[in-house]
This record gives C-alpha cells, sequence and structure tokens, in this order.
C-alpha cells in the first residue's frame, strides 16, 4: 500500500489541458504581464502567417516578435472564443493593441507538453 501511494503522489502533478494553457497565454495578454506571456511558450516555438511570404519566426526571431508584436504594443484579443481539437486551440474574437490595431483573430496554437510550441495566425 505504500508503494501505491507513492506512485500516486508521484503522477498526481499532471501538466496542463491545452485550453488552459491558451488560457493562460489569453489573460496574460489582457494583463499586459509579459512575464506570463513568455512562460506560456516552449524553447522551441515559432509563429507564422498562415498566407504570407515570410518564414516562420522560431528561436532568437520567435522571441523577438513576441515582444514586438505582443508584449510591447499590450496585444490581446477581445472577446475570445476557443475551440479545441486535441492539442490544438483556435482562438477567434478581436486581436488589437496599443498602437490603434485592430483586426479579427483567427490564431491556430499547438500545445504539447503544457508549453504553446506554435502559433499560426491565420485568416479563413
Amino acid at each position: 500500500m505504500g508503494i501505491f501511494s507513492f506512485q500516486n503522489s508521484v503522477f498526481a502533478k499532471e501538466e496542463p489541458t491545452p485550453k488552459a494553457v491558451v488560457t493562460a497565454l489569453l489573460n496574460a495578454m489582457k494583463n499586459n504581464n509579459a512575464e506570463q506571456i513568455r512562460a506560456v511558450f516552449a524553447d522551441n516555438a515559432s509563429q507564422e502567417y498562415e498566407r504570407w511570404y515570410k518564414r516562420k519566426n522560431s528561436g532568437d526571431r520567435f522571441k523577438s516578435w513576441l515582444e514586438s508584436d505582443i508584449i510591447n504594443v499590450h496585444g490581446q484579443v477581445i472577446e475570445p472564443a476557443l475551440k479545441m481539437m486535441g492539442n490544438q486551440v483556435v482562438v477567434t474574437g478581436t486581436y488589437k493593441n496599443n498602437d490603434g490595431y485592430s483586426s479579427p483573430a483567427n490564431f491556430l496554437l499547438v500545445v504539447e507538453q503544457g508549453k504553446i510550441v506554435s502559433w499560426t495566425m491565420r485568416y479563413d
């Protein structure tokens, strides 16, 4: 019985669901909490625009994009709606920032091992 209890305590800490991870990102964006925004992304996270000529941002380019396009301009999603498909979460709503930019949001976020590994801006 002691071994069983030990095993249960070892496995008691489960990784967060994809929905919980993306919800944490959206809340951190709303509060412009840079530390929490950075914390939900995997070290190898990437970002891309679905129909744009630019290559996928990853590594330092991803981190730079996150700072300039999300954190520094207080980017957030107004009235977000989430749709889950396994480890993928689609976020719709309205994206806006403090630079006066506003646009319909359609983001596809992929979560692995409790961290966002991919953020794709979609246009459909």
